[in-house]
C-alpha cells in the first residue's frame, strides 16, 4: 500500500468515526430543537389567526361604531333639550328633571368610552 492510499484510508476511517460519535447526539439535538421549532411554528400561526380574526371583525366593528354614534348623537340632543329647558324653564324643572339629565349624561360618557375601545 502507497503512502497516499494509508493517507486516504486513515482519513476516511477518522470521518467515519467522527460521524458515528455524533450519531448517539442526534436524539439530544432533536430534543432541544423540537421545542424551538414548535413555538416558532406556534407563533406565526397564533399571528396568522390574529390578523385574519382582525379582518373579519372590522365590519362589525364599524357598524357597532356607527350604532353608537347614533345613540350618542340622540343624547346629545336630549342633554341640550334639557339643559335649554332647565335654563329657560326654571319654574317647570324639578327633581326627576334633573336625574333625568345627569342619567343621560352618564349614558353619554359610557357610550363614548364604548366606541373608544372599539
Amino acid at each position: 500500500m502507497t503512502p497516499s492510499e494509508k493517507t486516504k484510508e486513515r482519513s476516511v476511517s477518522i470521518s467515519l468515526a467522527a460521524v458515528v460519535s455524533w450519531l448517539p447526539l442526534i436524539p439530544v439535538f432533536w430534543f432541544v430543537v423540537k421545542p424551538l421549532l414548535v413555538t416558532a411554528v406556534s407563533e406565526a400561526v397564533a399571528d396568522d389567526v390574529k390578523t385574519q380574526v382582525q379582518e373579519g371583525v372590522k365590519p362589525i366593528n364599524s357598524a357597532f361604531k356607527l350604532l353608537l354614534q347614533s345613540d350618542i348623537n340622540k343624547l346629545k340632543r336630549d342633554i341640550a333639550l334639557l339643559e335649554f329647558r332647565e335654563e329657560h324653564n326654571p319654574d317647570d324643572w324639578g327633581e326627576e328633571a334633573a336625574i333625568l339629565l345627569s342619567d343621560k349624561k352618564i349614558e353619554l360618557r359610557a357610550l363614548e368610552e364604548a366606541k373608544e375601545e372599539l
